[in-house]
């Protein structure tokens, strides 16, 4: 009987994924509670992120180990005004890693990298922390944010190029992107997205106040006091708002959703599968 008996070397065989890749252990970190307007819910940044991750697991066989419950916002404390559990950077930073380091501490393999998930905006000064978090781990750390190596194409989405400017200019907040990936996600609630752009039809500027937080936090940019000037140098943000205002409306498209998910995976993949 005792050939009766897979070993772990053939065990590593097994299966459709590169062995390496099953080492690499894969957190999640985003906005477990921040305002995107009514039809999306407080963890948009987390489900994204989160889907992200399942994905990543699905196509390359990385480990996803867990999802950090912490959040900053690169534009400081005024973040609490549509972001209720921020903090500062230098507390998310400390939680950050020793959230990390225990998860790391009991898990049944030695890893051979861990690949932090970006799913938030605000958090997107952790990628310059990657040595030192290296270095307090004793393990290589990728820090990554959502990005594409090649073009999105879908030419017959009326609001491409504008989904295109917006990106390039800082990205988005709770606009025609982000919302069509989370209804590809299956996340967006329909019948408030159509109440919000009935306001919208009939005055864009009270949609912005009651729902402050849409077309790039855009209620707060065009309302609010000097202390919100930090959101106002993010071009993307006001590309988002003045484009709102015009189309009185924000658009939304699964299948947009759907191509721009593939591309964002497959990048993070690739990163992830660099030596």
């Amino acid at each position: 009987m005792n050939d009766l008996q897979v070993t772990a070397q053939q065990l590593e065989g097994y299966g459709p994924y590169v062995p390496e890749m099953r080492r690499v252990a894969m957190f999640s970190v985003a906005n477990d509670f921040e305002a995107h307007g009514y039809p999306m819910p407080p963890q948009t940044d987390t489900l994204l992120a989160q889907n992200w991750c399942h994905l990543i697991t699905r196509k390359i066989g990385a480990s996803y180990i867990g999802h950090i419950p912490y959040c900053t916002d690169s534009v400081g404390a005024i973040a609490l005004n549509w972001s209720p559990n921020y903090i500062p950077f230098d507390a998310f930073y400390a939680k950050l890693k020793e959230f990390v380091k225990w998860h790391l501490e009991r898990m049944s393999f030695k890893p051979s990298k861990v690949a932090i998930i970006i799913g938030h905006g605000g958090n997107r000064e952790l990628p310059e922390h990657e040595k030192g978090l290296s270095a307090f781990l004793g393990v290589p750390v990728q820090c990554l944010q959502a990005g594409a190596s090649e073009a999105l194409i879908y030419p017959e989405f009326e609001a491409l190029e504008t989904v295109y400017e917006i990106v390039a200019a800082g990205g988005e907040h709770a606009y025609i992107l982000e919302y069509s990936l989370i209804a590809d996600f299956g996340h967006l609630d329909f019948s408030k997205l159509e109440t919000l752009n009935d306001v919208a039809a009939r005055d864009p500027l009270e949609a912005l106040r009651r729902w402050p937080a849409i077309a790039g936090l855009g209620g707060f940019i065009e309302f609010g006091g000097p202390e919100y000037d930090p959101l106002r140098q993010i071009e993307g943000l006001w590309i988002a708002l003045e484009d709102f205002k015009k189309r009185r409306k924000i658009i939304v498209d699964a299948e947009l959703g759907r191509r721009a998910t593939d591309l964002i995976v497959d990048y993070f993949c690739e990163r992830i599968q660099e030596s």
